[in-house]
């Protein structure tokens, strides 16, 4: 049997172990079919081609590889004779323990396969690989299997994918679903990038042309590459923000890689001196980087005539950074870091917003299904309190709003409020991933100051009927 042809670009003797991994999986899985069409074990491999894409580590590969032997009656034992280590066994196990959960349906599930990244993060790149293939294959499957693998991919692999920093994957996934989900608006959509293409191909040379000049003359060697933002990016930009498709600031982009973390500053030096850059729109990544790891310089440029006749968004980082900007820490097997970005409390929002208080709220299937469409809204903020309970709640609102909704009948004795642990004034304004700890005291504690800390006329009406 031939070797295939993904293991081309591992080291020779990486290969040859995988290639033996290769023959059993064909050996033991190449008769039975996935629902989907295709034997398991070319889905294994399928996932293998996938995961090395972000990934060099052979010991993940042959995990993929092999992924699908406990389906078998005799899987157990088959995976013992394997030709894996017992660290790869184990992890096969806890691959396979995780099909047919569904976590953006039952809460319980998600837990589930929160908990299990949680304690071994090398599950992620391996889980969020299978899925891509299972994306890129859409077509594999039934109408239903395809809207069911459709929906959640958007609402929830592609969410978690972003905040590990795989946004090469991300994007991938949510235009697949997109397309398939809102195929009517992904056309109309598709029809507006076609009218726009050459204009924004004859900008973006422009620019590209423009800045190469100034920055070879300032002894910067820099490689650049222009993009046009993502078809779903686009539609949630334009639906979350109310903006019409021209009024997209960051529609256009030019990615500048250069050399060094002292380039990056002089490059922005001489697109802002050369260039007119739109003011609020400076975000320096390196300098702050975002909690997934995430390093970049963003700022957008104004039109100029010549060199741009729109806005376009300028990014400027290094060849490594922007590995890691395209695959997450997966690119280097830094694992860890997806353990402590899945820990903190933005992971968690962007993960349960709709989910858990959605749930609560609506009594049937099709109502929490409707509730899945506003995922995105940009009018409410999810918060937690001390004991990690996720609350979806309208903004603009205040601690004391805050407390209202969830301790009616405990607010007139609120005597003071931490936010994410410190003490902080009952009308601070919250936001995403807030934990908010009020205390309370044995007394009334209402005054008419109350009323002005409110933003939410219910808290306003409960603070108004103690006095």
């Amino acid at each position: 049997m031939s070797e295939p042809l993904f293991l081309r670009s591992l080291e020779r003797k990486d290969a040859d172990r995988l290639q033996t991994a290769v023959l059993f999986a064909r050996k033991h899985l190449g008769f039975l079919e996935r629902r989907s069409g295709e034997s398991y074990a070319k889905n294994g491999e399928e996932v293998a081609e996938t995961l090395l894409e972000i990934t060099k580590d052979p010991s993940l590969v042959a995990i993929a590889l092999l992924h699908d032997l406990p389906v078998l009656r005799n899987g157990e034992t088959l995976l013992l004779d394997a030709p894996i280590t017992d660290d790869e066994r184990m992890l096969v196990r806890r691959m396979h323990s995780l099909r047919g959960l569904h976590i953006d349906l039952v809460k319980q599930d998600l837990d589930l396969v929160i908990d299990a990244f949680m304690q071994e993060p090398r599950l992620l790149p391996l889980r969020m690989a299978h899925r891509l293939t299972d994306i890129r294959h859409l077509q594999r499957f039934s109408k239903t299997a395809q809207r069911k693998l459709a929906r959640e991919t958007l609402h929830m692999y592609a969410a978690l994918a972003g905040r590990l920093g795989m946004h090469a994957w991300r994007h991938e996934m949510e235009d697949v679903c997109f397309r398939f989900l809102k195929p009517e608006a992904a056309g109309s959509l598709e029809k507006e990038f076609q009218l726009h293409k050459r204009n924004d191909t004859q900008c973006l040379d422009h620019i590209q042309t423009f800045l190469q000049k100034k920055l070879q003359s300032a002894g910067i060697h820099a490689s650049m590459s222009a993009r046009t933002k993502s078809l779903y990016s686009t539609y949630r930009k334009m639906i979350v923000k109310k903006r019409r498709f021209e009024e997209l600031t960051d529609r256009l982009a030019l990615r500048i890689l250069v050399s060094t973390m002292d380039d990056c500053y002089r490059t922005l030096g001489i697109v802002h001196s050369s260039l007119r850059p739109m003011p609020g729109k400076l975000k320096d990544y390196i300098g702050a980087p975002k909690e997934n790891g995430y390093r970049s310089i963003h700022t957008v440029i104004y039109p100029l005539p010549g060199v741009t006749e729109y806005p376009v968004e300028i990014q400027i980082r290094t060849s490594e950074m922007h590995e890691e900007c395209e695959f997450g820490p997966a690119r280097h097997a830094d694992y860890k870091k997806f353990t402590y970005v899945l820990g903190s409390a933005i992971a968690r929002v962007d993960l349960f917003r709709n989910l858990q208080s959605l749930k609560q709220h609506t009594r049937s299937p099709s109502q929490f299904e409707t509730a899945l469409r506003t995922y995105f809204r940009d009018d409410h903020v999810a918060l937690f309190d001390h004991r990690n309970n996720l609350y979806h709640l309208s903004k603009p609102l205040t601690a004391l709003d805050f407390v209202c909704s969830v301790y009616p009948s405990r607010v007139r004795t609120l005597r003071d409020i931490r936010i994410n642990g410190r003490l902080r004034p009952i009308d601070t304004l919250l936001h995403d991933g807030d934990a908010i700890e009020p205390s309370f005291a044995k007394t009334s504690q209402c005054s008419r100051e109350w009323l002005k800390a409110c933003r939410h006329s219910t808290a306003r009406a409960l603070c108004a009927s103690f006095l």
